[in-house]
């Protein structure tokens, strides 16, 4: 262990010393081994079954019943009987981005647990999604009755970013050529077909697309890149390749704050192409969610690029988010802003986004764990469903789930559930003073490690038949903003 090491994890120490002398409350914040057991015993069970795997193997549904079985038009199970609106016209589709969130979800569970049946399930998705990029189309968004679709002018940029984070996790861990070619290729396409000079800013759809869809100006068309597969991949790629992925996620950086971004409120916009009603409270995607995510990605863009003032522009915005986004009264977070007002009620993938920002605050500022432990123990007891059945998709401010509450559909899978885990078992560790333990298959000789999107040091490599458990010290410390 390098003399570095032993006094980050020294300073750790102390500083974490220091907290609970003042009354903090690290004592009751649920460790990592608890993420560990979260991984275990809450999600994995829903995702090791024969159906939840496809035939062939890596062709992931994107329905299922609760108990996990294979959902049957002809005899569907209750909750899929009578589904809402919006997912009754799409139960006869599988989609792309819904198999990559399951690849994504395998990744971190080998990350997690070294467990080399996640890591061939995660290949097998993998090989799949590789299949089906284009260079010229890119991926499809989904198959029906064996068809791919849509056309590809109709195909939409949050599709093609989100088709890849399957494989962009297993490059992570991996550093497999194949997967960096293919996501450099997909990469390029997705700019050269999607940037718009004009807009400056990444379409919804390819200009030609169908009319009603190719004005649409929005957020996740450009946050879902840096997001998705971007800001994870970017590291480790050739120089010549990283040189101009900088460029792109600079572009994208620009065009979420010139325009989506409201300072004076504080948020980011969903929309744009409707004007007034684009800006209005509750209006699609104007939410905790989306906004806390775009700060999120805009402080780890500032890392990545080395550029303190977005860096800081991420960060102290999305702390002041946290503040307006806590209801003190679940002692859990809120979902979206109405006026002065916050909807209380609990949406999995924006409450596990309020987590993974605050995490990251509290390796800064430790006194944040206080709320970390509340918000936590309120997703591993309410948000948690029963029996190794994943996590509910909605609770309201209480934690009570509706009834026939999917675990999955047509925009659920393991993808915010499996990234929340990861990156709470890794603050909790840190929190704790503790190496966190991450585990790679890694295919070539790299020391450019890094545990998940967090800054951290190696402390050990213990190497075995072609994969590696590492373990890193993660600092907790004082920020400087």
């Amino acid at each position: 262990m390098s003399s570095r090491v032993v006094r980050m994890l020294l300073a750790t120490c102390c500083a974490l010393a220091g907290l609970l002398a003042s009354g903090g409350a690290l004592a009751g914040l649920p460790t990592g081994e608890r993420w560990l057991t979260h991984v275990k015993q809450d999600l994995l069970p829903f995702w090791s079954g024969a159906a939840a795997m496809g035939k062939p193997i890596g062709n992931f549904p994107t329905f299922r019943c609760n108990d996990g079985s294979v959902f049957d038009p002809e005899a569907p199970c209750e909750e899929l009987k009578s589904p809402p609106a919006w997912i009754r016209p799409e139960l006869g589709r599988s989609y792309v981005r819904m198999q990559a969130r399951q690849t994504y979800a395998y990744g971190v569970a080998y990350h997690l647990t070294g467990d080399v049946r996640w890591l061939e399930l995660a290949r097998a998705g993998a090989r799949r999604t590789v299949a089906l990029l284009d260079p010229q189309s890119g991926s499809p968004t989904w198959f029906e009755a064996g068809r791919g679709g849509p056309e590809p002018a109709a195909r939409t940029a949050q599709d093609q970013s989100y088709a890849v984070v399957g494989i962009a996790m297993l490059y992570y861990l991996t550093r497999d050529p194949a997967l960096e070619q293919a996501l450099i290729a997909h990469q390029r396409y997705v700019f050269s077909r999607y940037w718009d000079a004009d807009w400056s800013m990444l379409r919804w759809v390819p200009k030609e697309g169908p009319a009603d869809e190719a004005a649409k100006q929005e957020l996740v068309a450009q946050l879902d890149q840096l997001n998705a597969y971007m800001l994870l991949v970017v590291p480790y790629l050739p120089a010549e390749a990283r040189a101009a992925w900088h460029e792109d996620i600079r572009r994208v950086a620009r065009a979420l704050i010139d325009k989506f971004h409201d300072p004076a409120r504080g948020i980011f916009y969903g929309t744009l192409e409707r004007g007034a009603e684009s800006r209005r409270d509750g209006a699609r995607h104007n939410d905790f969610g989306h906004t806390i995510k775009a700060y999120w990605m805009l402080m780890l863009a500032g890392r990545e690029l080395g550029d303190a003032e977005l860096e800081r522009f991420g960060h102290d915005g999305g702390a002041k988010v946290l503040d307006r986004a806590w209801d003190a009264e679940s002692g859990a977070w809120g979902s979206a802003w109405h006026g002065q007002e916050v909807d209380t009620s609990k949406s999995w993938w924006i409450y596990a986004e309020l987590d993974q920002m605050a995490s990251f605050l509290a390796l800064e500022r430790p006194e944040l764990a206080s709320r970390l432990e509340s918000s936590w123990r309120f997703w591993l007891t309410k948000m948690t469903a029963p029996n190794g059945g994943e996590i509910y998709g909605w609770v309201d401010p209480t934690g009570a789930a509706p009834a026939n509450s999917l675990r999955i559909h047509q925009w659920k899978n393991g993808y915010h559930s499996f990234e929340h885990a990861l990156v709470s078992y890794l603050t909790a560790q840190a929190l704790a003073g503790k190496p966190a333990t991450l585990h790679f298959a890694l295919q070539r000789e790299d020391k450019n490690l890094r545990p998940y999107l967090m800054q951290g040091k190696v402390v050990s490599v213990k190497s075995r038949d072609g994969r590696q458990a590492v373990e890193f010290a993660i600092p907790v410390q004082k920020a400087n903003h």
